[in-house]
């Protein structure tokens, strides 16, 4: 009985495990395979954005 809720335990965790991190895993994968040219595309854009801005708070 102990054999059973142990191997009944892994593979609750197991499942469950991989159903919580599937989504991680897959935008991983379809961001390295399919999205090489795009990999800084948020992060240029976002700079381009606030280039003349000016800053707020702080000393001077």
């Amino acid at each position: 009985m102990g054999q059973f809720l142990l191997e009944l335990s892994i593979l609750g965790f197991l499942v469950i495990g991989l159903t919580a991190f599937s989504a991680v895993i897959v935008q991983f994968f379809g961001e390295k395979i399919f999205g090489k040219k795009k990999e800084s595309y948020h992060t240029s854009q976002s700079s381009s954005i606030q280039t003349n801005w000016k800053s707020v708070g702080g000393r001077k």
